[in-house]
Parts: structure tokens; C-alpha cells; sequence
């Protein structure tokens, strides 16, 4: 009929338009998923670098650890800059949404752990400048933070393979990192009432834990 005459035209425009918006789409969420992975990476080197200045007994590492910490508060601006450029020029719907919306929050957690990590490197800058030649249990805190550096490396992987049982996986292993960690606290406590280290420096060690 003349009126499919007249509107094919603006249809073939119209499959012409999604197509080209899903394909944007798709590029902006893989952008936003490299930063995510961006970020998870730093996270991690900043955590072992943590773990090896304790090792080496190196407060000038711990030091250079904080100041570094910058990289990953910029890379978080632009994920969240880029969330909401991707939701306010895309709207997407349904499970794009989600993808996009999972992207912010993995990014939120990770740039959390680089918190963390800043946060572990003052604590124990503070208990090295502290310490003199008391022994703290540092090989117990790097068998745990040893362990979470593996499993955010693992979680990154499943992240990018969009592996679900991967990630259910790491999700339970967190268990053992519950029990290592309530063993260290019990026996940093129990260092603290045989006044082998300080009530300063046993809380910074819990803290840290």
C-alpha cells in the first residue's frame, strides 16, 4: 500500500538507528569494563606492595604505597563519570542496565580495597616506626592479605570471562580468610595481654587484619 511505501523508508532508518546505538552501546560497555579490570589491577599491586613492605621491613615502600593511592581515586572519577554518561546517553534497559550498574559497583568495592590498602599501609608504617626490635606477627598478616591479593586477581579473571560459578566460588572461599583472620585477632590479643606489644601497636594490627 502507499502508506508501507512511505514508512519503509523511516523503518530501515529506524533499524538503521538501533543498530548503530546497540554497537555504541556495546563499545561504551567495554570501555567501562576495561577501566573496571583498570582499577581491579591497581587495587591489587597496591595491596602487594603493601604485603611487601612488610616482608621487606620497608616503611619508605609504605610510604611511596600512599602517595600512589591518587591513580586510583582518578580512575574512579572517570568510571563514574562514564556510568553516567553511558545510562544518560544510551538508557539502557533490563540486563544492559544491569551490566552497567554491576560495572559501578565492582568498581565502588574496588576502589574500596585500595582504601583498605592505604589505609594498612599507615598502620603499618605507624607500628614499623614503633615496633624497635619487638616482633610482630607480620607472616600471619601476609598469609591473609597473600590470600584476598589471589582472590581479587581470581574475581577480576571471572569478571571479564562473566564466569558466575567462578565467582560463586571465590565468594565461598571467604571462609577460610574468616577463620585466618579471627586466628590472627586471637593471637594478637593474647600478645597484647603477655605485653609483647604494645595496646598501640596490637590495635593497629587488628585493624589491619
Amino acid at each position: 500500500t502507499d502508506e508501507t511505501i512511505l514508512t519503509k523508508p523511516h523503518r530501515d532508518l529506524l533499524m538503521q538507528d538501533m543498530q548503530h546505538t546497540s554497537s555504541a552501546f556495546a563499545q561504551d560497555l567495554a570501555d567501562l569494563q576495561m577501566n573496571v579490570v583498570r582499577l581491579g589491577m591497581l587495587a591489587s599491586r597496591q595491596l602487594n606492595a603493601c604485603l611487601r613492605a612488610m616482608s621487606d621491613f620497608q616503611a619508605g615502600q609504605v610510604d611511596r604505597l600512599i602517595e600512589q593511592d591518587v591513580e586510583l581515586d582518578n580512575l574512579q572519577n572517570v568510571i563514574d563519570e562514564r556510568v553516567l554518561s553511558i545510562i544518560t546517553m544510551r538508557a539502557p534497559r533490563a540486563d544492559d542496565l544491569r551490566l552497567v550498574v554491576t560495572a559501578a559497583r565492582v568498581a565502588s568495592d574496588l576502589e574500596r580495597v585500595g582504601d583498605y590498602a592505604r589505609n594498612i599501609a599507615k598502620r603499618t608504617s605507624a607500628v614499623m616506626d614503633g615496633a624497635g626490635d619487638a616482633k610482630m606477627p607480620w607472616d600471619a598478616l601476609i598469609e591473609i592479605g597473600t590470600l584476598v591479593a589471589s582472590m581479587i586477581d581470581d574475581v577480576l579473571d571471572a569478571y571479564q570471562q562473566g564466569d558466575l560459578e567462578a565467582a560463586q566460588a571465590i565468594r565461598n572461599s571467604d571462609i577460610h580468610v574468616d577463620k585466618l583472620n579471627t586466628g590472627f585477632m586471637k593471637s594478637v590479643i593474647k600478645m597484647m595481654e603477655d605485653d609483647k606489644v604494645s595496646a598501640l601497636d596490637g590495635t593497629h594490627l587488628i585493624f589491619m587484619s
